[in-house]
């Protein structure tokens, strides 16, 4: 009895393992070479052939000749009337007078434009310093406890109130020109009897 031996499985003789058969791809790949090169051809045949002759179904009819043009008698007429043609050898009517100046456009005036904002002034800045130390305010807003050196202030006048518990507050009001530094160091706090 013969067993078949399947020849995808590999095979085993003396111990040396060979590889199974490839498949021979050599026809399929001809064939489908073949196949490609077919159909380019038909496609080049028939794209030539649709470039020299158009297909009757895509022409369209020439247009009618006719014997003779019909200009406008009018140029003015703006209606399209066809009431006012005339036969191209009939005499030519006279155009309206041409004026030798065009027309002047009227001037129209814009008015100027506004100026651009000025520039905002230099800060000015504050340094302040009090016997005792005190909590310092510039205008109702609290600026920390002096000393305090180079606060930036707009120009113009402006409220100090320094306070500390157990003493009076203090009140200054001090004027600041634009990009100068006031220099208050001379505050004294006065002691409030308890």
């Amino acid at each position: 009895m013969t067993t078949q031996v399947d020849p995808r499985l590999p095979r085993v003789l003396d111990d040396v393992w060979e590889p199974p058969p490839r498949p021979n791809r050599l026809p399929i790949v001809v064939g489908a070479s073949a196949g490609a090169l077919l159909i380019a051809s038909i496609a080049v045949v028939t794209i030539n052939s649709a470039l020299r002759e158009p297909h009757p179904m895509l022409v369209a009819a020439p247009a009618p000749v006719r014997n003779s043009l019909w200009y406008p008698d009018d140029p003015n007429d703006s209606t399209g009337s066809l009431s006012r043609f005339r036969h191209p050898t009939a005499a030519p009517r006279p155009l309206a007078a041409i004026p030798d100046r065009p027309t002047p456009k009227p001037v129209v005036r814009r008015p100027a434009p506004p100026p651009p904002p000025a520039a905002p002034p230099a800060p000015g800045y504050l340094s302040i310093n009090s016997t005792p130390w005190a909590e310092l305010s510039v205008d109702g807003r609290v600026v920390g406890n002096t000393p305090q050196l180079g606060i930036r202030v707009t120009p113009g006048r402006h409220r100090l109130v320094l306070v500390r518990d157990g003493f009076a507050a203090e009140t200054t009001w001090v004027t600041v020109a634009p990009g100068a530094t006031v220099k208050n160091t001379g505050l004294t706090l006065t002691r409030v009897a308890p």
